[in-house]
């Protein structure tokens, strides 16, 4: 196991292990060093985290892959795990750079309880309701959520943490929940540096960059409980040549091809589970039902109203519209009988066209696509026997060449000076755009000419 030199003299007090199918065993900190202060146990077993169990990692993927039943219980402890072993990593060339700010010990346990609470504010179905519900109804996200749960319930549980497994905080050392809120902020939002410790803008990228503590291990879990081949993930070598330098997360030059193929691995990852076919179709039966049924049932804004929200799962919301079916409420017996059919996998929709690695440059934006293809098929509003679904997803940054807080810098050691281009190249030239165009018809419907006007759309030459 890793730890820092001299960290404590019996390394096993206080250190318990959970075992873990993708990283092996995972180290946590079951007992502090003091009895007033509060561990990792003690987050762990709160409410909120204690939560994640029943809410599933996937939304509509576990009904096409049978063994996806992991939960983001799971993953959050395998991204602590991962941010651990970054934390003591980096430690060196962060001190180097910033030079008394931390101990090791609260170094490597801002990071852990960073990535253990990254995922803390999720509702039911995850992003779905983020897109669906929580943003269009609350303006909120999960992340935003997170926060919200971070600086209230949790602060008190954050602040008594005394140590991290490899070792006892420095005297008048306390974790901030405001540290682990920022850590975990993302979208368009304000999220400014935190004041008191503005050296945590060095360590952003670790959550919202190109390869973080959360796509590392979502990318290894979800490939593993899927049973989807995705080929090597290079994880001790991105670890590795992952340093802090002048200030910058950076990564030597020697690292890039390891970063490479993890990007290439995370595209293939949406090909394959997250952009199949039927996950999408499935997707699109969530889509009919989860922002009605949240109207039902009445939820008020989860940000003033916790403790609604705490009882909110999957597992919850699940059982509950079972029984709707049931209702002497006609709306909640029309809902009923759609969620029992979406769990039954009854598939309310057909595959009648379907292209991948459409061109933008030929077809125009998702958008324009999604717009010009219900044009054609004459889609207005729901009842149309047509649906079109283009799922879009680019794994490189809207610009690589200014990220913003994401920037992860490449050491070049020829010049040793810092650089952005290697990296943003690189990106360039990766195949890693998913863009995937699909029609799909009611079962019983016949008219194909729509379709051959479609096919006769995506013909045009390049």
């Amino acid at each position: 196991m890793e730890s820092f030199p001299g960290a404590q003299e019996d390394p096993f007090h206080g250190i318990s292990l959970f075992s873990d199918p993708v990283h092996g065993y995972i180290r946590f900190v079951s007992s502090p060093a003091e009895k007033k202060a509060s561990s990792e146990a003690e987050l762990i077993d709160s409410p909120w985290l204690q939560r994640l169990r029943s809410i599933f990692q996937l939304q509509s993927a576990r009904l096409v892959f049978p063994s996806a039943e992991h939960s983001r219980f799971v993953h959050s402890l395998g991204a602590m795990h991962i941010a651990g072993r970054f934390a003591l990593h980096l430690y060196p060339s962060f001190s180097r750079s910033y030079p008394g700010t931390l101990s090791p010990a609260l170094f490597e346990e801002l990071l852990r309880v960073s990535a253990l609470l990254h995922d803390i504010g999720h509702g039911p179905f995850c992003h779905f309701f983020d897109e669906h519900v929580l943003f269009p109804k609350f303006g909120l996200s999960h992340e935003r959520m997170g926060q919200i749960l971070i600086r209230g319930p949790l602060r008190e549980i954050i602040e008594r943490v005394d140590r991290s497994p490899s070792g006892v905080f420095e005297p008048g050392e306390r974790l901030s929940a405001d540290w682990v809120a920022y850590l975990i902020g993302k979208g368009s939002g304000p999220n400014p540096v935190p004041q008191d410790m503005p050296q945590l803008a060095a360590l952003k990228p670790l959550f919202s960059g190109l390869f973080t503590v959360d796509n590392l291990d979502y990318v290894l879990r979800d490939s593993y409980m899927c049973g989807v081949a995705i080929g090597p993930v290079d994880l001790e070598r991105l670890l590795y040549y992952t340093h802090v330098r002048e200030g910058k997360l950076a990564l030597h030059r020697s690292g890039l091809g390891a970063f490479e193929v993890f990007v290439t691995a995370r595209a293939f990852m949406y090909r394959q589970i997250y952009f199949h076919r039927t996950t999408r179709m499935f997707d699109m039966s969530l889509r009919d039902l989860l922002g009605e049924t949240m109207d039902v049932w009445g939820l008020g804004n989860p940000g003033e109203n916790l403790a609604s929200y705490l009882e909110l799962t999957d597992q919850s919301l699940l059982e509950t519209v079972r029984r709707w079916a049931d209702s002497s409420d006609k709306r909640k017996v029309a809902l009923g009988e759609g969620w029992r059919r979406f769990l039954d996998r009854k598939k309310e929709w057909r595959l009648v066209f379907e292209k991948e690695d459409v061109q933008t440059t030929v077809y125009g934006s998702p958008e324009k696509i999604g717009q010009d293809l219900e044009t054609i098929l004459g889609i207005h509003g729901e009842e149309s026997p047509f649906r079109v679904d283009v799922a879009y997803r680019d794994n490189r940054p809207e610009n690589p060449w200014k990220m913003g807080d994401r920037q992860i810098w490449i050491y070049e050691p020829l010049t040793g000076s810092l650089v952005s281009d290697p990296l943003a190249e690189m990106l360039e030239r990766l195949p890693v755009r998913q863009l995937a165009v699909r029609v799909f018809a009611k079962p019983d419907h016949k008219d194909f000419g729509a379709i051959e006007t479609v096919r006769q759309f995506f013909s045009r030459e390049t």
